[in-house]
């Protein structure tokens, strides 16, 4: 995910400023089609770019801004509102559009009033998550971190090991009878409690009651797990078998079969679910393993004085990186233009999200181009579980780094995001030292990922199979694939373990 510590490769808003500034340079389109969400906005655009034009400071080729611009920002279904407006300009350089389109990107986000000003101590929400919240489920909770007061050297040696993932066989005389499915689990909500407890993740097979969307939502129903909004859903709208019932797809675009989803717990900005429960609705032809890697393990196996070190100085993820490498052939305008396109897009970020980022100049490692990275706030990559007090690995590491995520690519292909999005560059993530901006460093990472590939266990799944996950205890990931693969998650809240069995 983009501005998300999950792997969905939805760019929202991302898309729609990549349409704009990266392919400034590129395209000759004579015909360009702006989407405003607003009059003002589109008129903005519209005596800004005529004005440039009118002092002859017009540079470059044109520019092509797709239709798509105005789904980007407000997710992939979305359709232009009453009022919403589209202008068709002809013949106008980059950079009238490209200052055009900062222009209108800024007072759509200040006349709609999504500014977002926080209150004391109430995290900012967006117009935009509000319009999307859907009224059958909670809001995504915020992430829980616990205290950070772990003793790295002396909760190893105190930590036992643990069987991850837990596998459990259908009973043979229930085949057959939906009815005495479903009221299996409602009869053994105690013992899967305890189970998940214990083993940070359950893995249901041979079930026929979830083979259909239906009978899957049963499932979390007789468990007394409270569904929730998916965490993606301030950054972008991920694919839906059924979103009423709160049911997505996980990864499955033909697009995204080479793309390896590394190990992460699901996270957006500062909201992640408690629990996630995955189903198989068809397995793909080859691979498409889950995987799942309890954060416990990780915590013990990783080494002590690297942990101790990561743990104090935290960590931030970039999350996306918009190239700006227009403006640097602006001469003596640069100076003027960069305040400006810096502002319209830190107006969109709030726009678009309910959490706090930060927007940095860097020079990219494609070209050496001048870039706007979009950086979440610090974490620490250790966090004590809400219920039990365990610590356990946590974030996305594995998945986000840049070194690692090229690694990959050279061994299963390029992972589709422009296939998908039209923005790869976009979607370029990596991961940093809080406290000096530095990169991880290339040891720290192979070291990370010979400890988490043997921490992940694939877990190759049928059609009704199921696999139940404590999100603050275990890491989820998926193979590469091959042909049809029709997977589905649905989000909740923590379980209520005062009900497990003791």
């Amino acid at each position: 995910s983009s501005l998300a510590q999950g792997p969905s490769g939805q760019s929202g808003v991302f898309s729609a400023i990549a349409m704009m500034s990266s392919r400034s340079t590129t395209s000759s389109s004579r015909g360009v089609i702006v989407v405003a969400a607003a009059g003002a906005a589109a008129a903005t655009a519209s005596v800004l770019s005529r004005t440039f034009a009118h002092v002859g400071q017009s540079v470059g080729t044109g520019t092509s801004i797709r239709a798509a611009a105005f789904r980007g920002l407000r997710g992939s279904s979305a359709e232009a509102p009453p009022g919403g407006y589209v202008f068709e300009a002809t013949s106008q350089p980059s950079l009238q559009l490209a200052l055009g389109a900062f222009a209108g990107l800024a007072a759509a986000a200040i006349s709609s009033g999504v500014a977002g000003r926080r209150r004391s101590g109430v995290p900012r929400r967006s117009a935009a998550v509000t319009a999307r919240r859907a009224g059958t489920l909670a809001d995504c909770p915020y992430t829980v971190y616990g205290k950070k007061d772990i003793d790295v050297s002396t909760e190893r040696q105190n930590m036992q090991e643990i069987t991850c993932p837990l596998e459990v066989e259908m009973p043979a005389e229930l085949a057959g009878n939906l009815d005495a499915q479903r009221a299996y689990f409602a009869e053994n909500l105690p013992k899967i409690y305890k189970d998940l407890k214990k083993h940070g993740a359950v893995v249901f097979r041979g079930f026929e009651l979830s083979k259909e969307s239906a009978g899957f939502t049963q499932v979390g129903e007789a468990l007394e797990l409270e569904r929730c909004e998916d965490p993606l859903h301030s950054v972008a709208a991920r694919d839906a078998v059924n979103k009423e019932a709160g049911v997505y797809e996980a990864v499955n675009k033909p697009s995204r079969r080479k793309f390896y989803v590394g190990m992460h717990n699901e996270m957006v900005g500062n909201r992640a679910p408690g629990a996630a429960l995955f189903v198989c609705f068809k397995a793909a032809e080859e691979g498409g393993e889950f995987l799942v890697a309890d954060g416990r393990k990780m915590f013990k196996d990783l080494d002590e004085d690297w942990l101790k070190t990561v743990y104090d100085k935290e960590v931030r993820y970039s999350t996306a990186e918009f190239p700006m490498g227009f403006l640097e052939s602006l001469g003596p305008l640069q100076g003027a233009v960069e305040p400006l396109a810096y502002g319209a897009l830190q107006q969109a970020l709030k726009m678009k999200v309910d959490f706090d980022t930060e927007l940095v100049w860097e020079k990219s490692e494609y070209d050496g181009s001048k870039i706007l990275q979009v950086r979440a706030m610090p974490q620490v990559p250790i966090v004590r579980h809400p219920y039990t007090g365990e610590p356990a690995w946590w974030g996305s590491m594995h998945s986000h780094a840049e070194y690692l995520r090229s690694e990959r690519e050279k061994v299963y292909g390029e992972e589709g995001f422009a296939e998908t999005t039209g923005a790869s560059r976009i979607n370029k993530t990596d991961v940093y030292y809080a406290d000096t901006d530095e990169k991880l460093e290339v040891e720290r990472l192979k070291h990370l990922d010979d400890i988490t590939m043997k921490a992940a266990v694939p877990v190759k799944m049928k059609e009704g199979d199921m696999v139940l996950l404590d999100n603050y205890l275990v890491m989820h990931g998926r193979c590469p694939f091959e042909g049809t693969r029709k997977h589905a998650v649905t989000w909740f809240k923590s379980p209520d373990y005062s009900k497990a069995e003791a």
